[in-house]
C-alpha cells in the first residue's frame, strides 16, 4: 500500500467540478482531456509512461514535467492506497476504491455536477461542458471510499506532513511519511490534538470568538484587525474608501512589513455564519488597481465568520487569497498575546 499526496486541480473550469465531484460523488479527478479516451487509458495501463510520452509527443508538447502526473494517476495509484487531499486549512483522507480509470468515454454523466448542482454536458467531441459552454479540463477519474473528512492541519499534521502538503505539483508519492499520516489518523480519531497547546487554544477560541461577536460592531472589529497587524510588527494604513468599489476593489487596511518587503491588503468582514466570494472579488481587484513597489503583495480576507462559501474557498485558491475566519484570527491573537489591546 502507498501514501499518495492529491491536490484537487485540472484544467480550464475544473475547480467547480473536481471539488464536489470528490466530496459530494467520491471520484479523484485529473486533467488532460485532450487524451480523455478509454484506449488511452488501456494503452498506459499496458505500456505506462511511454505510452504517455508517445501521445504528448503527438501533441507537439514535447515532455513536460508534469506529465508524470498523469501517470501516478492512471498507473501508479492502486486499489487501496490512501490519498492524501489538502485543502482548505484541513486535509481528508481517502482510499482507492479499485484498479479502474474512467475517462470521458466511461464517467457516469449523473455524478458532474458544480459546486452549485448545475449539471455538465458531454457533447459529440467527448469533451465536457458546463452550463456557459465553456470546456471542462478534466479527463480521468478514480473512485475513491472517504476514510475521514476534514482533519484540521495545524492540529493534526506533524512538521513533516505539514511543509509537504504546501507543494503545488498535482500528486506525489508520500510513502515516507506513511507513519506521521497514520498518527494524524489516530489522533484525529480519537479527538487528541498533537500537542497540549493546540489543545489549550481549541478550548478557549470559541469563547474568545463569542467575545468577538458580541462586544464588536464593523468598526471595532476593523480596529481589533488593525490592532493585531500593529501588534506582529506591521505599519497599518487605511485606504480611503473609492467611489467605484466594484471596479476599483476595496481594502480596509495595507499592513507593511518594512523589513520583508511585504505589503499584506486585507479585506475585514464583521459577519456571522458564512461569507461569501464577495470579498475574495473586492480584495483581487483592488490588488490588480494598486501597485506597491518592490514590495510583495499578499491578499487576506478576515471575516469574524464562522465559515467561508465553498465558491469564496475555490475563488480563493485559484487567487492565492488567504481566507481567516473567526477561530482562526482567535487563534491568531493568542498567538500574537495581548498586550496593549484596549478597545
Amino acid at each position: 500500500m502507498k501514501y499518495w499526496l492529491y491536490r484537487i486541480t485540472g484544467g480550464d473550469n475544473a475547480l467547480e467540478f473536481a471539488h464536489p465531484l470528490l466530496f459530494k460523488k467520491n471520484y479523484l479527478s485529473i486533467g488532460w482531456s485532450d487524451f480523455s479516451n478509454n484506449e488511452f487509458v488501456r494503452d498506459v495501463k499496458e505500456n505506462g509512461s511511454e505510452a504517455i510520452d508517445k501521445a504528448m509527443k503527438n501533441e507537439g508538447w514535447g515532455l513536460p514535467k508534469n506529465r508524470w502526473n498523469l501517470w501516478r494517476f492512471i498507473k501508479g495509484m492502486k486499489k487501496g492506497d490512501i490519498v492524501v487531499v489538502p485543502t482548505w486549512g484541513v486535509f481528508s483522507l481517502f482510499e482507492i476504491a479499485d484498479d479502474e480509470v474512467l475517462s470521458n468515454d466511461s464517467i457516469d454523466v449523473s455524478v458532474y455536477k458544480d459546486w452549485n448542482g448545475h449539471f455538465a454536458s458531454r457533447h459529440e467531441d467527448g469533451y465536457f461542458y458546463n452550463v456557459d459552454d465553456k470546456c471542462i479540463d478534466l479527463g480521468f477519474y478514480r473512485k475513491v471510499k472517504p476514510v475521514l473528512l476534514n482533519i484540521p492541519r495545524e492540529g493534526y499534521a506533524d512538521q513533516e506532513l505539514y511543509s509537504r502538503m504546501k507543494i503545488r505539483q498535482t500528486n506525489a508519492d508520500i510513502s515516507f511519511l506513511a507513519e506521521s499520516i497514520e498518527y494524524a489518523r489516530k489522533a484525529f480519531e480519537q479527538k487528541k490534538p498533537i500537542n497540549l497547546k493546540e489543545q489549550m487554544v481549541e478550548e478557549t477560541v470559541p469563547k474568545l470568538l463569542s467575545l468577538i461577536e458580541k462586544l464588536t460592531n464593523d468598526i471595532k472589529f476593523e480596529n481589533l484587525v488593525e490592532w493585531y497587524l500593529k501588534s506582529i510588527g506591521a505599519k497599518v494604513d487605511t485606504p480611503s474608501k473609492n467611489e467605484s468599489p466594484t471596479e476599483d476593489g476595496d481594502a480596509d487596511k495595507v499592513a507593511y512589513f518594512e523589513n520583508i518587503k511585504t505589503a499584506i491588503m486585507v479585506q475585514v468582514k464583521k459577519h456571522e455564519g458564512t461569507t461569501n466570494d464577495w470579498a475574495v472579488q473586492q480584495i483581487k481587484a483592488f490588488k490588480a488597481n494598486h501597485n506597491y513597489g518592490d514590495y510583495h503583495t499578499q491578499m487576506w480576507v478576515i471575516s469574524s465568520c464562522q465559515d467561508f462559501s465553498a465558491k469564496a474557498k475555490i475563488e480563493a485558491e485559484t487567487e492565492g487569497v488567504r481566507l481567516i475566519n473567526g477561530i482562526e484570527f482567535a487563534k491568531m491573537i493568542l498567538d500574537a498575546g495581548l498586550e496593549g489591546l484596549n478597545l
